[in-house]
């Protein structure tokens, strides 16, 4: 009897020892709690409601923003009788943003991005994104994640978060203090409205793609503000090239020297430069541009000068013949592609010998590209090399991008009607062009009368 009697004695006092720890903790220390937010009261400017002596909660306000503070009972283990007190703080004020909200990050894809990396991989931020942008400046970044590792979030205008409590002392204060501080942060209007907030960060923050994000915002939502402007100015110098480019790209003529700049820099990723490229040929008059575009023709690799070689075309600029024949000759196929193409737009009958050459390349896309391009320049003598390929066993593409120019071709000739062209024997192995009758089908191909043998 007496065994059974301390079984459910020693039963009784494992299930309510961690309870009965945290009571005594809390009762035999009784001041922690009254002392931290007597502190918090005095250091931060807080008054509190009366309380009871032992009540694990307190509300106060300071200034505009009302406080909340509670001690929280946590189990730690579910199903476990084992206890854990958590100090929790929450601020709520009608000043901080109501529709901004972050937490820890959960990777749903779907917040606003900072273009701190850092600061994005930890904390998912919400709300409109030139409200989010202009108020997360360097500092502001680095309290909210420090906030977001104590667990801390906002949502609804409110601050909160919970953490276990240490005992120790003033950590009732440091708590409510960082949060406070926080949100005096988030509610200040100290630092001007979001027009003047982005203009500073697009300028000032350490971060590249911060400074980027932020300009673009500036540029979309306060176009005409006399800060796009003068932001867009400073950032002409940037160290990023994608916020000289973006400024470049806003101040229109005020940029050309910038793109100039991008086009020659050999330390400018590549879609910058191609991107610097197109903006320059599109500004820029022809006799300033097509200089420019021929030094990106022989100096940059890549999509810069496949952009290049396009904008050539374009424009038309009779200089970057000899330099795109090269490029047709040399070029990796892709490059030489887009040659042959800008050749085909120059028209100029020189380039037809070497686009002939380039239609017999076992390279589809430069074949078609060259086929395109005597389609727009070549005469007579391209014809017969066409003819000679649809032999070939190409693909069904090819072939019909090569009929297409041998048409394009003998629509040019004098007296010629579309489809008229015909290949004309007098002797084995030689061979001309002759035109087909008029009644002809379109793409027949006639013999010349070889006359009596």
């Amino acid at each position: 009897m007496l065994e059974a009697v301390l079984v459910v004695v020693t039963a009784l006092f494992v299930t309510a020892a961690p309870v009965l720890w945290l009571r005594f903790l809390e009762r035999s220390n009784p001041r922690w709690f009254a002392d931290g937010l007597r502190e918090a009261a005095r250091v931060q400017g807080i008054r509190f409601s009366p309380r009871r002596p032992y009540s694990r909660s307190a509300v106060g306000v300071s200034g505009d923003l009302s406080v909340r503070v509670e001690s929280r009972q946590r189990r730690t283990i579910e199903g476990e009788n084992e206890y854990w007190l958590d100090l929790c703080v929450s601020v709520a004020g009608l000043r901080i943003p109501q529709r901004l909200e972050f937490s820890a990050e959960r990777g749903t894809g779907d917040d606003v991005l900072t273009g701190d990396t850092v600061f994005d991989d930890l904390v998912e931020v919400r709300g409109e994104a030139s409200i989010v942008l202009a108020l997360l400046d360097r500092g502001l970044r680095q309290r909210m994640s420090e906030f977001v590792r104590l667990g801390g979030r906002l949502r609804g205008g409110r601050l909160e978060f919970c953490a276990p409590a240490t005992f120790s002392q003033g950590e009732i204060a440091r708590a409510v203090g960082a949060t406070l501080r926080l949100a005096r942060e988030l509610s200040s209007a100290a630092g001007g409205g979001i027009c003047e907030r982005l203009a500073r960060n697009a300028v000032s923050d350490p971060h590249p793609s911060v400074r980027l994000w932020n300009l673009l915002q500036l540029q979309e939502q306060f176009a005409g503000t006399p800060e796009a402007g003068e932001a867009s100015r400073a950032d002409l110098g940037d160290p990023s090239p994608w916020v000289r480019l973006s400024a470049a790209r806003f101040l229109r003529d005020e940029g050309h020297g910038a793109l100039e700049g991008l086009t020659r820099d050999r330390g400018v990723p590549e879609q910058a430069a191609a991107e610097a490229v197109a903006l320059l040929a599109a500004r820029c008059p022809p006799e300033r541009a097509g200089p420019v575009l021929l030094t990106v023709l022989k100096t940059r690799t890549g999509e810069a000068r496949r952009q290049a070689i396009q904008e050539l075309g374009r424009l038309r600029h009779p200089p970057a013949l000899g330099p795109l024949i090269v490029l047709l000759e040399r070029a990796d196929p892709r490059t030489a592609a887009a040659a042959a193409s800008a050749l085909g737009s120059l028209g100029d009958a020189k380039a037809e010998p070497a686009l002939v050459k380039a239609v017999e390349t076992d390279e589809r896309e430069l074949r078609l590209a060259a086929a395109r391009a005597l389609g727009s320049l070549g005469n007579v003598r391209s014809v017969e090399p066409l003819l000679a390929l649809l032999q070939r066993r190409l693909d069904a593409e090819s072939r019909q991008g090569i009929r297409e120019a041998i048409g394009a071709i003998q629509s040019r000739l004098a007296g010629a009607e579309a489809g008229q062209l015909s290949l004309a024997t007098s002797a084995p192995g030689s061979g001309w062009l002759s035109l087909a009758a008029p009644t002809a089908g379109q793409g027949d191909l006639s013999l010349a009368d070889p006359g009596p043998e």
